[in-house]
């Protein structure tokens, strides 16, 4: 085949490539491949920096996360509570609602789903989980419709509102849990435990991998579904993108926000109830261990869009528990998983202006070459 045959199959494959780096899909695969290059070259670097071989401790730290079938049942058992609420804390951030709450949310859905789990019952198992799980939804949900009325009616800023809340929200959980409500039997600030009934068997045995995984499922289908295959999720993405045009086509904005904080905060207090059905057995004052702020960045990082969430939620398992096994056969320290969300963060961020960058100084290249 001659040079002028092969030219125009390279000029077409040029220009598919290029047609698929423009679609929804070609630009999350770049961005992720960009972001998760970004943290694996930061990992070497901190990791060198303690005086260890880099590739040898990270491939330890894998090992540690998914060498088994255990393993990825440890990592994932994990990171539960955390899909729901960045689910939810995602379908906030699509309708234009910053629901920077989530902490707070997990704690009271936590605190809901304790007294409904060790106050109601023993009863059958899947009628009990069902009452547990609807308590701590609608706790949350009505705490972050609350906020989003705010917003509606008066104009409170959602960012500052949301914020503050978790403060309020988490101290006074913790005043129930050391006061009125804590276990007589214990010492430290924790609720009675919950009833067998109220708890979620493990699938396999010393993971803590449990049958709550149902119910994760269950959220990540239905999210999906409801944010972009109704005419809700039309509404909230209409709200969140263009307030003005989707008041002029006959949405109402304040219904459409309100209705999305509630779904949010709904998610989350299922987050928060399934650190207790699936993991601790009762309510204690540092349950939810910044799961709602992880929620908050995750979603951040996918842009609100549930695959995304989904994707960077299972990463971000995996981070952790890498990190976990690093320290194990070394001496840095799980907050790894720290630093490196904080600079997938940053360079979230940056990864537009960078790459607008990059095609502008390509554009100049390619007309100074064809002078």
């Amino acid at each position: 085949m001659s040079f002028m045959q092969t030219r125009p199959i390279k000029v077409a494959q040029a220009t598919g490539l290029r047609t698929w780096l423009a679609t929804s899909t070609g630009r999350t695969v770049v961005t992720s491949v960009f972001i998760i290059a970004v943290a694996l070259v930061t990992a070497v670097i901190l990791i060198q920096v303690q005086g260890y071989e880099a590739f040898g401790t990270i491939g330890a730290g894998l090992q540690y996360a998914l060498g088994s079938g255990t393993s990825i049942a440890r990592t994932l058992a994990w990171g539960l509570p955390l899909y729901v609420a960045a689910l939810g804390v995602a379908i906030a951030f699509r309708s234009g609602m910053f629901n920077i709450g989530a902490e707070g949310q997990v704690y009271a859905g936590a605190l809901a789903a304790a007294l409904a789990g060790a106050y109601l019952g023993p009863m059958f198992t899947g009628l009990h989980l069902v009452i547990t799980t609807a308590a701590a939804a609608i706790v949350g949900g009505a705490i972050a419709a609350g906020l989003g009325w705010l917003r509606a009616a008066w104009d409170v800023d959602e960012v500052l509102s949301t914020l503050l809340s978790n403060y309020i929200i988490i101290l006074f959980c913790t005043y129930l849990a050391t006061g009125p409500l804590r276990d007589p039997g214990r010492q430290s600030g924790t609720t009675r435990e919950i009833f067998n009934s109220a708890r979620f068997t493990e699938i396999m045995p010393r993971t803590g991998l449990t049958w709550a995984i149902v119910v994760v499922l269950l959220a990540c289908v239905g999210t999906w579904w409801l944010s972009e295959r109704t005419i809700v999720g039309y509404r909230w993405r209409m709200t969140g993108e263009s307030p003005g045009f989707a008041t002029a086509v006959g949405i109402n904005v304040k219904r459409s926000r309100i209705l999305a904080m509630m779904t949010s905060g709904a998610l989350a207090g299922i987050g928060g109830s399934l650190l207790v059905t699936a993991s601790q057995g009762r309510f204690w004052t540092e349950i939810g261990s910044g799961i709602g702020w992880d929620a908050v960045l995750i979603a951040l990082i996918a842009r609100a869009r549930p695959i995304p969430t989904i994707v960077w939620v299972t990463i971000y398992c995996v981070m952790r528990a890498t990190a976990r096994g690093i320290e194990q056969v070394s001496t840095v320290p799980s907050e790894l998983s720290l630093i490196l969300i904080s600079v997938i963060i940053i360079a979230a961020a940056a990864k537009s202006g960078l790459f607008a960058r990059i095609a502008a100084l390509h554009t100049r290249f390619s007309s100074t070459k064809g002078r």
